[in-house]
């Protein structure tokens, strides 16, 4: 990236900054003075919509820039750019356009919540394609989540009522991109390969428990033994799932100690006489001649968020995105 393009950049953030603290300023503005004044209206109905989708949409945007300037999750991050810009100017639409608010804001509003709910989803499998992991797994996850999310809003928009065999198949495909997502989170947690067994239990537990959600959404069983086995499945899912990242954090733990309990050393030759040398860290002098040495250790941190860059997959920072 060129000096200019950098500038040209960082001028554009400072535009969008400052236009977005004008705009929602002003409208808490307005929204303040209104309801202090008592006169509570559709005027100002439609200012206080316009404040939260204002407030909403600018921190989704603000994530995305931020993940697409560590350079994580950049085609997502821009796609959540596009669509959500999109979504934001739909809302303004039905919140500001004569006569909308007597049923367009709600479906607005829960078009809204459903987008986001499925860019949340979307998150775990961008990241592992990023990182070319179980690539099958990540694109099966992303379809589930653009198919589920464009027959939420066909429900939401079209109201295919009558039609319940439809609404019932966006209800099913909520839960195949839930457990995907969820199995797909499972797949980032380090050190998983030591607890395979409860890795792979908890996937055969989400799996099932998914199953059993599908076929409660189609065909509505009364029997209340059913929903006692998907609760005990259920339970068993959370449970090895929070395994999973405690045994990982543990391991993580450890290895840390075992690294900080080691005596470090250094065998080489003296680069003035060639004796052969042992010297811990810190400062020594030869034995031989007298050349004074000194070994200092440090561990790979990153340089912007001091993240221990410790046995890493990737040459880039898991937390900040941070490439070294």
């Amino acid at each position: 990236m060129t000096v200019d393009t950098t500038a040209a950049n960082l001028q554009l953030k400072r535009w969008f900054l400052r236009v977005l603290v004008i705009s929602l300023t002003t409208c808490a503005l307005v929204a303040v003075a209104a309801l202090l004044a008592g006169q509570f209206n559709r005027t100002t109905g439609r200012i206080l919509l316009t404040l939260g989708a204002l407030a909403v949409h600018s921190g989704v945007a603000m994530a995305c820039s931020a993940s697409i300037e560590r350079q994580r999750l950049v085609v997502l991050s821009r796609f959540g750019l596009f669509v959500f810009g999109v979504n934001l100017c739909v809302l303004l639409l039905c919140f500001w356009l004569p006569n909308s608010l007597d049923w367009t804001w709600e479906r607005a509003i829960l078009g809204t919540g459903a987008l986001a709910g499925y860019f949340v989803l979307a998150i775990p499998f961008a990241g592992l394609l990023e990182r070319r992991y179980r690539q099958a797994l990540s694109l099966a996850g992303l379809t589930a989540c653009a198919v589920g999310l464009v027959m939420v809003l066909v429900c939401i928009w079209a109201e295919p009522t009558g039609n319940m065999a439809f609404a019932r198949a966006t209800g099913v495909v909520g839960v195949i991109a839930f457990s995907l997502a969820h199995v797909c989170v499972l797949m980032r947690v380090p050190g998983r390969s030591a607890a395979t067994r409860l890795l792979w239990g908890t996937i055969v537990c989400i799996a099932a428990v998914g199953v059993m959600w599908s076929v409660a959404i189609i065909y509505e069983p009364r029997d209340e033994l059913f929903y006692r086995v998907l609760g005990a499945v259920g339970v068993l899912d959370a449970s090895g799932t929070l395994l999973l990242l405690i045994v990982s954090k543990l391991r993580q733990l450890g290895k840390i100690a075992g690294l900080q309990s080691t005596s470090a050393r250094i065998a080489f030759a003296c680069p003035r006489c060639t004796e052969s040398l042992e010297v811990p860290a810190g400062k020594s002098n030869c034995g031989s001649c007298g050349l004074k040495i000194a070994l200092e250790i440090e561990e790979p941190r990153c340089a912007k968020c001091d993240y221990l860059l410790w046995q890493l997959p990737n040459r880039r920072c898991p937390e900040c995105g941070t490439p070294f």
